[in-house]
């Protein structure tokens, strides 16, 4: 498993290494920027929902593998959560990170 996205530069002058912790980095301030999103260091218990395991991150083949869970609270669309977790880290990724390919994949692991 590699623990970089090699990425060609524009000007072609060199290739430039992300680090999958500068993906989880990525994804942390993305779910941060949902409302009622909770991550493991953020203790406050007002949200929506929370993270039991907040990120996993895998690069295979220069593909970025992205793993979040979740616990969503009951009442609440759970399609609509999920699918707003995935759209808010696939625009940041494709706008900090431009052309690196990669896949999203929300586990709701239970409802509170």
């Amino acid at each position: 498993m590699a623990e970089y996205v090699y990425i060609q530069d524009y000007s072609k002058k060199g290739k430039l290494g992300i680090s999958k912790t500068c993906f989880e980095q990525i994804i942390s301030l993305s779910t941060n920027k949902i409302q009622g999103v909770q991550t493991a260091d953020n203790q406050n218990n007002k949200f929506v929902f929370s993270f039991h395991k907040p990120i996993s991150c895998e690069i295979v083949n220069g593909k970025v593998q992205i793993n979040v869970q979740v616990k969503i609270k009951q009442g609440n669309n759970i399609e609509k959560i999920c699918t707003n977790i995935q759209e808010q880290i696939a625009e940041d990724i494709t706008t900090m990170v431009e052309l690196v390919p990669f896949s999203i994949k929300i586990k709701v692991v239970s409802i509170i």
